[in-house]
């Protein structure tokens, strides 16, 4: 009834013989070769995470008293003045009420200004402090027991 089914597809791994012509499969063999693939790729990434730094760079922001970043921001800001130097009159006709030196000297007298600056000088002289206790424990020197 079915003419097709005469000509039989061959499937991999297996013959059209008898059973004794077939080769045995070597169960045994083919695990053992498994395991030794997986086992040095277990060796190799091992090995390859033993070698690399694992340790992520991250970035330190040093934004503080001395720092470079400080540094040029104080730099850029005395450029921008420094570029302008001895335009005071000229710059005073043309601005008149908005001229920037009178409105500047007038925002660093105010009141939450100068808080701030005896806030932050305050802050300063501690970290000074600090700074000179952490030496002198630096030094081998202890706190004295009481």
């Amino acid at each position: 009834p079915f003419p097709h089914t005469k000509k039989m597809v061959k499937v991999y791994g297996t013959t059209t013989g008898a059973a004794e012509e077939r080769r045995p499969q070597n169960v045994a063999r083919q695990l053992a070769v498994v395991l030794a693939v997986c086992a040095l790729a277990l060796t190799v990434c091992v090995a390859l995470i033993s070698t690399s730094n694992l340790k992520v760079a991250r970035p330190v922001a040093l934004y503080g008293i001395g720092s470079g970043e400080e540094q040029e921001a104080d730099n850029s800001m005395a450029t921008t003045f420094e570029t302008f130097a001895g335009q005071d009159e000229y710059m005073e006709e043309e601005l008149g009420d908005e001229y920037y030196v009178d409105l500047f000297k007038e925002i660093s007298e105010s009141e939450p200004i100068t808080e701030a600056i005896d806030e932050v000088t305050v802050a300063v002289d501690e970290a000074k402090n600090e700074h000179a206790i952490l030496e002198t424990f630096a030094k081998g020197a202890d706190a004295p027991l009481e």
